[in-house]
């Protein structure tokens, strides 16, 4: 490995904020996915074979389920207004290669969690792994690393299929971190899908406030009452 490719996954493994050897794996292992919609019936099977990151994945997911065509209302959306979006994507993601494909900022994906579940063969115990969309940087709370640990360290058998619901928002209620564009009406071109490592911090910490004089002005009488609605019973000037 040369040094600069060694340099690039040292910033995987920081956006990570842990060890990225199950990233480093090849052929990455493809996974089997019963895949539906908060609330939704239908349940195609998909097949996860790229693992970039927390947001190509749903992206691939949303995409997946759109293309059955099982859920007609999902699909029309999807075609709509991501369509063209996830296109753009794909074909950037499939001309990257090694490190540079992980470091890519991909844009928020039109859902913004998704629950996977899978049942134990040997101890019939059920595992859950949930998947966040995340913001540019960093993703060290997405959960991709949590479920390719399970997948390639657990008791995963390649017979064993996920069950996975996508959800717009978490199962709290709550956005995670950051809402997609997408949720919000706005469509980002293929322009923003950058190397994360370019992208700066998401905010700057404030001066601190002047507080001199706040002791003064706690202690200062408020103005007097002046009203000419009709005064408090009890009240006196």
């Amino acid at each position: 490995m040369s040094s600069t490719d060694a340099y690039k996954w040292e910033q995987v493994e920081e956006l990570y904020g842990a060890p990225i050897t199950d990233l480093q794996i090849t052929p990455q292992r493809p996974v089997m996915c019963y895949v539906s919609l908060d609330h939704g019936i239908s349940r195609p099977l998909v097949v996860v074979d790229e693992w970039i990151s927390e947001n190509y994945l749903i992206w691939t997911l949303c995409a997946a389920f759109a293309k059955h065509g099982s859920d007609r209302i999902w699909t029309r959306r999807f075609d709509d207004s991501h369509r063209d979006q996830w296109v753009q994507i794909k074909e950037i993601v499939r001309r990257m290669h090694g490190a540079d494909r992980f470091l890519l900022d991909i844009p928020p994906p039109p859902l913004l969690l998704a629950v996977f579940q899978v049942r134990d063969s040997q101890t019939s115990s059920s595992h859950s792994h949930a998947i966040m969309a995340t913001p540019a940087s960093p993703r060290s709370r997405g959960g991709l690393l949590r479920i390719l640990r399970h997948v390639y360290h657990g008791n995963y058998s390649p017979n064993d299929v996920f069950s996975v619901v996508l959800y717009d928002s978490d199962v709290t209620g709550v956005a995670p971190q950051s809402p997609p564009l997408a949720l919000l009406g706005l469509q980002p071109d293929s322009s923003d899908i950058t190397a994360a490592s370019d992208i700066p911090p998401p905010y700057e910490l404030a001066s601190e406030p002047d507080l001199s004089g706040l002791g003064e002005r706690l202690n200062s009488p408020p103005p007097p009452y002046r009203t000419t609605s009709p005064a408090p019973p009890g009240w006196t000037p």
